[in-house]
């Protein structure tokens, strides 16, 4: 989904209902497994189990919530905690964006060095095009 602060940024993020979608799944998650603990495991061990899995989904979550790409006028910013990415990288800096199936999207820099872009809920290829033609414009 792309929104736009304004009319030179666009920003790359995993769609509303993908998300809400995502934390449905975790609280029943939770909700399911303090009532069961499937697979035969004993329930002496729900009292580690949940709370693994409640702060284990809820990091995952706020990467999800938080994962974006901006596109800015001269630059691009990529955020993403579970790649260990928050940056700024300007668009003089970028040769080229390229894509690879099975592997994602990546900025290819002028300094020879690839940068891996995380997943915004687009397909890389489509991920690539979008950054393409923001390189093209902003030229």
């Amino acid at each position: 989904m792309a929104k736009s602060h304004n009319p030179e940024t666009k920003v790359l993020r995993i769609k509303t209902g993908v998300s809400v979608l995502c934390v449905v799944i975790y609280i029943a998650g939770v909700v399911l497994l303090s009532f069961h603990l499937p697979f035969g495991v004993s329930d002496r061990h729900r009292v580690w189990v949940v709370p693994t899995y409640a702060v284990a989904g809820a990091l995952w979550l706020a990467d999800l919530l938080t994962r974006r790409i901006v596109l800015g006028p001269d630059s691009i910013r990529v955020i993403s905690f579970s790649d260990y990415q928050c940056r700024t990288i300007q668009r003089t800096e970028i040769e080229d964006v390229t894509w690879e199936k099975g592997c994602g999207a990546s900025l290819m820099m002028r300094a020879g060095r690839g940068i891996r872009l995380p997943n915004v809920g687009r397909d890389p290829q489509g991920l690539t095009n979008t950054i393409r033609a923001w390189l093209k414009k902003t030229v």
